[in-house]
């Protein structure tokens, strides 16, 4: 048995994005988000580095770690480290973790996380031998659109207000970054954030970024006259059956299109003086009803442990829960060997 680590390339996207995808049920990965992100953290010059194991030449494991943008602090990373399931038990997860730890090194790390899931004790356990502990959890959660009926959930939009698609805000405004910068700011303000984590603005090349890689019709946005107070963003999963998706996908069904199986919810934002009138249960409403039309089978979100409202709209509009992801931290002393 060969069992080897190599840095990853750009050429490696594809492959990573398929570990991850099969290690973490209910949080699959495409290749277009690994370039997305890697070129954010580029762009500001962030520490970022990834790994790949291979076992007799076959990738079975992937690793990076990066700087947070968006709460971004000397000495903060996060790790991510994913082992197939049949190649667990063989060491790639620790040369993966040595390699990460080699780099770190490098570095001065103050606060290292990591993510990994309820369902897979094995990662649990290995995290905890090195010294991380749970701090927060997150929900992956699951709807199938063909049990969605929006006329089920009415929400009346606060007065004044509408909705309209990005795509047709755009016709609109002669600057839709500029327009959507501000909102999108104060919602990230307010996201739940593990402990020692902060608020970093992200400038609007960020945003511009974010949005390049999103189809504007899948963009739902709030409107006060032409000032947007709220949006909800869906992007493709890159999932194209059940067998990529969570574990509460169901595998029998109709017939659907492969390249309109599975939708994301990207995020979530309301302007703080026009929360608590049922505007984020509106937006989704909207968007998903929307998607259902368009033929997309199954759509996808995350919550936070810590976003209680965002909880509560997710459980009414009848997403199911997939097993917890475990947010891990770790506090490294001064000197210690990570």
């Amino acid at each position: 048995m060969t069992l080897t680590v190599r840095p990853a390339t750009p050429a490696d996207h594809e492959t990573v994005a398929r570990v991850y995808t099969l290690a973490r049920p209910g949080n699959p990965a495409t290749a277009a988000l690994l370039a997305a992100a890697d070129a954010a953290q580029a762009e500001v010059g962030a520490t970022h580095a990834r790994w790949l194991a291979e076992l007799e030449g076959q990738v079975v494991g992937a690793a990076e770690l990066m700087e947070p943008l968006g709460s971004r602090s000397p000495g903060s990373f996060w790790l991510e480290l994913a082992v197939l399931g049949e190649a667990r038990g063989q060491g790639a997860a620790t040369l993966l973790y040595r390699a990460l730890s080699r780099e770190l090194a490098l570095h001065m790390p103050l606060r290292l996380k990591a993510v990994v899931s309820e369902a897979n004790p094995v990662a649990l356990r290995f995290a905890q031998r090195r010294g991380f502990v749970e701090v927060e959890r997150f929900w992956d959660r699951t709807l199938e659109l063909r049990y969605f009926d929006g006329l089920r959930h009415p929400r009346p939009l606060p007065q004044e207000l509408e909705l309209v698609t990005l795509e047709n805000f755009a016709a609109r405004v002669p600057d839709v970054v500029a327009a959507l910068h501000p909102l999108y700011e104060e919602a990230r303000a307010d996201l739940p954030r593990s402990p020692g984590e902060t608020y970093i603005p992200l400038p609007p090349s960020a945003l511009s970024g974010w949005l390049g890689h999103l189809d504007p019709a899948l963009v739902t946005l709030a409107l006060r006259g032409d000032v947007p107070v709220g949006f909800t963003a869906l992007e493709p999963s890159g999932a194209t059956g059940p067998t990529n998706a969570g574990l509460l996908t169901a595998h029998s069904g109709p017939a659907h299109d492969p390249a309109k199986y599975e939708l994301l919810i990207a995020m979530t934002g309301v302007a703080r003086a026009e929360r608590n009138q049922g505007l984020a249960r509106a937006l989704k409403v909207a968007s998903m009803e929307a998607a259902r039309q368009a033929g997309w089978a199954v759509i996808r979100t995350s919550n936070h442990s810590g976003n209680m409202g965002m909880l509560r709209v997710n459980d009414a509009l009848g997403f199911g829960r997939e097993p917890a992801r475990l947010g891990m931290l770790r506090e490294v002393a001064a000197g210690e060997k990570v």
